[in-house]
């Protein structure tokens, strides 16, 4: 069956079913991924079409997470961390640290197919932050060979969604009309992509269950100070958004941020309290090791323990 003919027979799923439901059915066929090919422009377009609404939204947020968790597991690419965080918690985290990853290296392959060379300073460092973010919270991924199998199982994986349709045509255009001189920074690129990483940060902020569990605090915690700089950026830029589309997120995304610092403060004291646990455990053990040394000491010693570990019970 042709590309053209099952293209058309998933608009037409579509038309009497929701996309999560004509998904479903087209998984079950085994054609999930083309499914995901075929209208992976439409959910690149979803910031710009509001009558999509939040269902159509959420399912594209649902299912970017999953596919690159699945992506994640295969390669085992949380065999590489070593943290107290059980694999799934890994997992969802690296899905979506791993989705501003690409969508961080999509922007900045887009401002520069548009002459943007050299950025601003607010806007480098946001975009520095969507690729390299996930280091300040998992430093292990630093290592050169896990970081460049991280991104490349990501961007690989969310190879069906064009954050930016028609970058590759662009960048080859610049290069054959270039003659050795520079393109002129399009004044109107900068807002376009700032618009781009605005709706999916925002979108993942209101819709992404994995977040509401405290068990991923430092997605959490990542989003957050992420969509601080974002608006920085915006404001730098002096940028007004849509009127529509700012009163149907502003409040929900800073009530969802509120939730996300709640969080994280909560994930804080447990840290605190477990850093308190592991110093007294600590002690214990240097204490029985030197026992043969002074029992005398050591047993006043071992009541100061028993007291720090009754404090934090």
């Amino acid at each position: 069956m042709s590309t053209e003919i099952t293209g058309n027979l998933k608009d037409m799923l579509v038309d009497v079913l929701s996309i999560s439901r004509a998904y479903d059915t087209i998984k079950y066929v085994g054609l999930h991924r083309e499914f995901l090919v075929h209208f992976g422009p439409q959910a690149a377009a979803c910031g710009e079409k509001v009558e999509q609404g939040s269902e159509g939204v959420a399912f594209w947020v649902n299912i970017a997470q999953r596919q690159l968790q699945q992506a994640i597991d295969k390669e085992r690419i949380w065999s590489r961390l070593t943290t107290s965080e059980s694999i799934e918690v890994l997992e969802k985290d690296l899905a979506i640290f791993g989705f501003f990853v690409a969508l961080g290296r999509s922007t900045q392959s887009f401002l520069s197919a548009n002459g943007f060379n050299t950025l601003d300073d607010p806007i480098e460092d946001f975009i520095r932050y969507l690729i390299g973010g996930s280091i300040l919270y998992y430093p292990q991924l630093s290592s050169i060979s896990s970081y460049q199998l991280y991104v490349e199982v990501v961007c690989e994986e969310l190879g069906w969604l064009p954050f930016y349709p028609g970058i590759i045509s662009t960048t080859k255009q610049l290069h054959m009309h270039k003659n050795k001189q520079e393109c002129p920074p399009n004044d109107e690129v900068a807002p376009q992509a700032l618009d781009v990483c605005s709706h999916w940060m925002e979108s993942f902020i209101k819709y992404s269950t994995w977040l509401e569990s405290p068990s991923n605090v430092k997605a959490a915690k990542f989003l957050s100070k992420g969509h601080k700089k974002l608006v920085e950026c915006m404001e730098e830029l002096g940028m007004i958004k849509d009127k529509t589309l700012e009163v149907n997120t502003k409040e929900s995304v800073e009530r969802q941020r509120s939730t996300l610092h709640s969080t994280a403060k909560v994930s804080d004291s447990f840290n605190e309290a477990l850093k308190k646990v592991e110093e007294a455990m600590l002690r214990l053990e240097n204490l029985l090791q030197e026992l043969y040394v002074s029992s005398t000491s050591s047993g006043k010693e071992h009541l100061n323990i028993c007291s720090d570990l009754e404090k934090i019970r």
